[in-house]
């Protein structure tokens, strides 16, 4: 029996009543992707930062820096331990975006959310098509930047935009096939994706971007920490831009915005990961109803065709372990 196509409203109020029933473990697993990137990036720049400030008094205290040679080797290991922390926590971010799928069809199953590293593991156990997969999306997002594609690179956006979870619950595809598959799935309900698209983007990108820039603001965050990026911005050769207004104050200004958007665009990937999963479960059910209807043709030709399908795309399904552990406590695994 077919289930019950649910509307795009639905499919968003339950991912949002999903993530704040369990918003406390989507905090803690996105922690180090979001913050981790950030701090990175802090050390990366405030080390070169502060080296390039002192590096007069560090030469008159140390003559051996006087070198050119020198000079680049500090920048280097100073760049160094930001840039690990950075690559680290720019994978675990990447690899939430099938990671967060796999929990969503744990929740579904289970009724919880539990053991990141299980979930992880559906990821990485297939890293080069992983790769792969983010290779081809960096290409097609790089062509559709160009003016001419934009109309025709945003409406295959709509179609792509279950390519992670297609990557995640089917197998047998090549990363090419995650996009055919994705395709094949929206086809037909293009205008209720855009809509669920147009929701998810207001609400993360837009509201919630918005009230944590209040709350900023509430707490005096925004100007002492716009402070400390236009002292920081002092530092960059701003010359030849200064025709455009680009001041150290507007810089600082502009990367608290950033710095809120970023923060809140990381920690709602959870928000949009389980809508786009809980859409994919739908128009999965809706796929597998067309398929299974029979067509006026002989049962031997049908047959073929079905083990054909089959063959191409295994049956998905949550790991048999992460459902063991489910009932385990949380300090079990």
């Amino acid at each position: 029996m077919a289930k019950e196509d649910k509307s795009v409203w639905f499919i968003f109020f339950e991912g949002i009543k999903i993530y704040c029933l369990n918003i406390h473990k989507f905090l803690l697993y996105m922690a180090f992707p979001v913050l981790g990137q950030l701090i990175g990036l802090f050390l990366i720049f405030g080390l070169t930062y502060w080296y390039t400030q002192n590096l007069q008094e560090l030469t008159s205290k140390f003559p051996l820096l006087n070198d050119m040679s020198v000079m680049l080797l500090c920048i280097i290991l100073s760049i160094i331990p930001g840039l690990l922390i950075w690559a680290k926590a720019f994978w675990d971010y990447l690899v939430s975006y099938g990671a967060l799928n796999s929990m969503t069809d744990g929740y579904l199953n289970t009724g919880r959310v539990y053991d990141f590293k299980a979930h992880n593991s559906v990821v990485t156990q297939k890293t080069f098509s992983f790769i792969a997969l983010w290779l081809l999306f960096s290409i097609f997002t790089l062509i559709s930047v160009i003016p001419v594609f934009w109309i025709i690179g945003f409406v295959f956006f709509i179609y792509f935009i279950l390519i992670f979870q297609v990557f995640t619950f089917e197998n047998g595809l090549s990363p090419v096939g995650y996009f055919k598959r994705s395709l094949q799935l929206i086809k037909g309900k293009f205008s209720r994706t855009f809509l669920l698209m147009t929701l998810l983007v207001i609400f993360t990108y837009y509201l919630l971007t918005a009230g944590l820039g209040v709350i900023f603001d509430a707490l005096n965050i925004t100007k002492p920490l716009a402070k400390v990026f236009e002292v920081w911005a002092y530092g960059l050769p701003l010359e030849p831009f200064e025709p455009f207004h680009v001041t150290p104050a507007l810089i600082g200004t502009e990367l608290v915005k950033q710095l809120v958007f970023f923060l809140v665009i990381g920690f709602t990937l959870p928000i949009r990961s389980i809508c786009w999963t809980l859409w994919y479960n739908n128009l999965v059910d809706d796929a597998d109803v067309l398929a299974s209807k029979p067509k006026k043709k002989s049962k031997k030709s049908a047959s073929k065709k079905v083990a054909a399908k089959t063959f191409k795309i295994e049956k998905r399904g949550i790991d048999p372990e992460i459902i063991r552990r489910a009932r385990l406590e949380d300090d079990e695994y």
